[in-house]
């Protein structure tokens, strides 16, 4: 029996290698071999296998724009993050990533053109040199840079398109070895923005020879029209190109408000992954998210991305401080796999690293290097404790020693198990209630509410723990 459950694990954990395991990684993290060096060991040490890495970051270069020659020109200067030394990160990245068997994907910001710095504002190259291709309202004002974290391009503007292509096909061309390209603020910033004047005047002629549409619609044609160009385009360059996308998780949202039609760009093949930034800290809102991507039927091409930062700067570790914690990770990489989804993607890679918050990340999700030794547990009690938030049990969980535990309910005639790797001291976990072992939002065959007994324990151990539970009735998903 257990050399079978040690085949069971070994064959689990090659099927999660097949999962893309990807982390956004920003242009401080990338300036000097040294900090790349020390940012690959640590995707390494915690079992990553593809890198998102920012080289276009507002309308500048962390790469060189020479090495494409003249076919594709791109005046965007070298961003002033990096060095006045000549350093190509990319390269270095490019040589080393793939050494260590990481995948790299050169993550490019598109129509956000300007940091939000007022003095770095006015030295921005598309500040300066085109001002003139800012989105606008209908007033014809441009937005407030810091409300939408930069001044944005106007999509709807024939040269916007044109020079983007340049610029973008120029790293693709100049960087062969590429594994694929990501694609950032591939929207409009906001509704009441896209009313450039140039673009204002085109719609009002498609509407004449084509039929009236409404003014989002033409937004959106402007977005998902470059990206089927783009896509075209570095397709010709590189066949072999992933071309993928940072995209809203909340489908009407992205619509809506910011013309980002990425359901389609799947659905006619624009693009080959999408990356929706499942960002909500509440966990109900995440599984909502999941259940309509799901209906989709495109899990493969869905790599979901996950808040993995602090907004006050604290550690994501279990004892950092943090309300939403590596835990709260755990449990929602936990549903993307149950839900077949192709992978996971965090945000960002210094967000992991306060506290050390990826070691702690890596034994809860990714532990695939070895099977955890069997250790004796200390004369420690451990705690269960359950509460009903909306429609999903809430279970926490005090733990006297780091491993892999099991809990499960028997009694009546029902019986339900479930195993996880729990920390040290307090997890959390969450449960819909299905007796199933499996997520069955449709049908689920849910516990009857009412009092139980749960069993807490390690397999081969003397750990064991019982704890009466009252199961309250969960709310209509």
């Amino acid at each position: 029996m257990k050399y079978y459950m040690i085949l069971i694990l070994l064959i689990a954990s090659i099927a999660l290698h097949s999962e893309v395991r990807s982390v956004w990684v920003l242009p401080w993290d990338i300036v000097s071999p040294e900090s790349i060096d020390a940012m690959i060991k640590i995707v390494v040490e915690s079992n990553q296998n593809e890198l998102l890495v920012e080289v276009r970051y507002r309308a500048d270069a962390l790469f060189d724009t020479s090495k494409a020659g003249t076919l594709f020109p791109n005046p965007e200067p070298r961003s002033y993050i990096l060095p006045a030394n000549g350093f190509d990160p990319l390269s270095y990245i490019l040589t080393a990533a793939h050494a260590a068997n990481l995948k790299v994907h050169a993550w490019v910001i598109v129509f956000n053109a300007t940091p939000l710095e007022p003095s770095l504002i006015t030295k921005n190259f598309i500040y300066t040199k085109h001002r003139d291709w800012l989105t606008c309202d209908e007033n014809g004002d441009t937005l407030n840079g810091k409300s939408a974290f930069g001044f944005f391009v106007d999509p709807g503007v024939p040269e916007v398109q044109d020079y983007l292509l340049n610029v973008i096909s120029n790293l693709v061309a100049g960087y062969p070895e590429l594994d694929g390209l990501h694609l950032d603020y591939i929207r409009y910033p906001d509704t009441y923005l896209g009313y450039h004047p140039v673009s204002k005047l085109r719609y009002l002629e498609y509407c004449n020879e084509n039929g009236e549409i409404t003014f989002n619609e033409w937004r959106i044609m402007q977005v998902s029209t470059f990206v089927q160009r783009l896509s075209s385009q570095v397709k010709s360059i590189n066949p072999k190109l992933i071309l993928s996308a940072a995209v809203f998780s909340d489908i009407a949202e992205a619509n809506v408000a910011y013309a980002q039609d990425w359901i389609s760009w799947l659905q006619q093949g624009f693009i080959d992954r999408i990356y929706p930034m499942a960002y909500n800290v509440k966990f109900n809102v995440y599984k909502q998210q999941l259940d309509r991507m799901k209906m989709l039927e495109k899990d493969d091409k869905i790599i979901m991305g996950l808040r993995a930062w602090d907004q006050g700067g604290k550690s994501l570790a279990t004892n950092g401080g943090a309300a939403y914690n590596v835990s709260d990770i755990a449990a929602r990489i936990s549903l993307a796999r149950q839900q077949g989804f192709g992978g996971i993607a965090l945000f960002s890679f210094p967000g992991m690293k306060i506290g050390n918050a990826w070691k702690q990340l890596t034994k809860l999700s990714y532990p695939d290097r070895e099977l955890q030794a069997i250790i004796e547990a200390p004369a420690i009690t451990a705690d269960f404790k359950v509460r009903t938030e909306a429609n999903e049990y809430v279970i926490e969980i005090s733990i006297p020693i780091e491993g892999r535990w099991r809990w499960e309910i028997n009694t009546g005639g029902m019986f339900y198990s479930r195993y996880r790797y729990y920390l040290e001291g307090y997890n959390r976990d969450y449960w819909n209630g299905s007796l199933d072992n499996k997520i069955d939002f449709i049908n689920p065959n849910l516990i009857t509410p009412g009092n139980y007994v749960v069993r807490l324990y390690r397999e081969n151990t003397k750990d064991s723990y019982t704890f009466p539970i009252t199961f309250e009735k969960l709310a209509k998903p």
